[in-house]
This record gives C-alpha cells, sequence and structure tokens, in this order.
C-alpha cells in the first residue's frame, strides 16, 4: 500500500495545483465590472458557473477512477507475485492437480482482493467516486433543466412525477379490476 500511496499523495498534489491555478482563472473572469459591455447576464453565468463545475468534477472523476483502477492493478499483481516461481510444486498433470493449483489462484487473489476492499483508503475512494457520480448528475440535471425550461419542456422533475402518478394509477386500475371480478364472481354465485 506504500506506493499507492506515495502515487496518490504524488498526483493529488499536482491536481490541487492545477485546480487552484484554473479557479484562480475563473475569479478573474467573474470580476468583470456588471455594466461593461463584456458583463454576462445572470442566466449565463449560472450556466457558465455550471459548466465550471462540470469540468472540475468530472476532472475528480478521472482522478477517482485512475486510482481506483491503480489500486485495483496493484492487489491483482501482489496477488499473482504471492504465486510461487517454481512450477515442479504445481505440475500440473492430472486433473486433481490443476484443481489444486485453481484452488490456490483463487485463494490468492480472494486474500488480496479481500484486504483491499476492507482497508480505509480503499473505502474512502470509493465514497468519493460515488460522491462525484452523484455530484456529476446533479450539475448535468441542473444543466439541463435551464435547456428544457428555455424551451417551454418538462424537467425531470415533472416527468418524474407524472410517471409516479402513472404507477398509482396502474395500481388503482388493478385494484378495480380484482374488486370488479370478486363482485362479478359473487353475482354469479347469487345468481346460481
Amino acid at each position: 500500500m506504500s506506493d499507492s500511496l506515495s502515487f496518490h499523495e504524488n498526483t493529488n498534489n499536482q491536481f490541487e495545483e492545477v485546480l487552484k491555478k484554473y479557479q484562480e482563472f475563473w475569479k478573474k473572469f467573474y470580476n468583470i465590472p456588471k455594466f461593461s459591455p463584456f458583463s454576462l447576464t445572470e442566466e449565463t453565468s449560472n450556466l457558465i458557473q455550471n459548466l465550471q463545475d462540470l469540468i472540475l468534477i468530472t476532472s475528480k472523476i478521472q482522478y477517482f477512477n485512475l486510482n481506483y483502477v491503480t489500486q485495483i492493478n496493484k492487489t491483482y499483481t501482489e496477488a499473482l507475485d504471492k504465486i510461487p516461481p517454481n512450477k515442479s510444486e504445481y505440475s500440473l498433470q492430472s486433473e486433481h492437480d490443476i484443481k489444486k493449483y485453481r484452488s490456490f489462484l483463487l485463494g490468492t487473489l480472494e486474500e488480496s482482493f479481500t484486504n483491499l476492499f476492507q482497508s480505509r483508503d480503499f473505502g474512502v475512494l470509493v465514497s468519493d467516486l460515488m460522491s462525484a457520480y452523484s455530484e456529476y448528475n446533479k450539475i448535468l440535471r441542473n444543466i439541463s433543466n435551464t435547456y428544457l425550461l428555455s424551451l417551454n419542456l418538462s424537467s425531470k422533475e415533472d416527468i418524474d412525477g407524472l410517471l409516479k402518478d402513472m404507477q398509482e394509477l396502474k395500481r388503482e386500475v388493478r385494484d378495480l379490476r380484482k374488486s370488479i371480478d370478486i363482485i362479478m364472481s359473487e353475482d354469479n354465485q347469487v345468481a346460481k
């Protein structure tokens, strides 16, 4: 894990430096006077802010994905390094030898990946990755809602509400059909 941490520390410092430079640029950009010919409307500045946030969160997702893949590859490599290079121990002449070797290989992989999945660093990384994806979806929703409203189209929340109402109506129709079937069967029994 020490290689992973040093990689994490080194790339994290570079990432933070790039992020600071990027944010400084946008702060200068937003300092344009409000009543100048170059001033932006509120809608445009909101869109630019959302796009800036989207770029930032995309770069974070890329960083977290790279670290995730690096940890998985490192764990896989460490597991395979535990397998002895001496092939005489596993002759692989019979089916029993192949099963024994397969069992040893799977046990080694299982042990290494269990240790990885139980490590605190990996848990934090997965949590960061999932929260970054959630933030990404939220920003995309904000951007799309702006355009949908300007085009007089329904937003995602409106569509979700309609789908929920449709599900409730389907449930009520199903319950009504059951009730009608029960009433019809009772009428048929009374008529006989």
